[in-house]
């Protein structure tokens, strides 16, 4: 027992309690089931459950508030797909990478064409491609 305390020393009562109901109950990954676990192998269980008391005790992370005259990163990165792809006719919206990629394989988006997560836009060719005959409308 005396060398159980000195390797145990500085965990919580909590995080040996658990990691010897762990061994009792066979929940240990690779444990033996025939044998008893050696020291070394009952303080790494113990040590991981530690670890996952204090992450559990942790303080939640502030939320980052900001503020209404700066824009919030993800309406600058929607800006920029609005502005890439302004001379684009629309074709679809509110469409998820799944839908997009299932209607590109069926062909129902023309060469030219793209799909915007920003926005969840599918956009057709520039008006200019299209016009000039340089790209197919499918």
């Amino acid at each position: 027992m005396g060398t159980y305390e000195a390797v145990l020393q500085g965990l919580s009562p909590q995080a040996v309690t658990e990691a010897a109901q762990r061994f009792t109950m066979g929940d240990v990954q690779a444990q033996s089931k025939t044998f008893a676990p050696a020291i070394a192998e009952f303080v790494t269980e113990a040590r991981k459950r530690q670890d996952i008391i204090d992450t559990l005790a942790r303080k939640p992370k502030q939320l980052v508030h900001y503020r209404n005259d700066h824009l919030r990163p993800f309406e600058i990165l929607r800006q920029k797909a609005l502005t890439k792809f302004q001379d684009c006719p629309v074709l679809h919206e509110k469409i998820g990478h799944p839908e997009f990629m299932a209607m590109s394989k069926m062909g129902q988006i023309p060469a030219g064409g793209g799909w915007c997560a920003e926005t969840g836009t599918v956009y057709g060719p520039p008006f200019e491609q299209i016009s000039l005959g340089k790209r197919k409308q499918a």
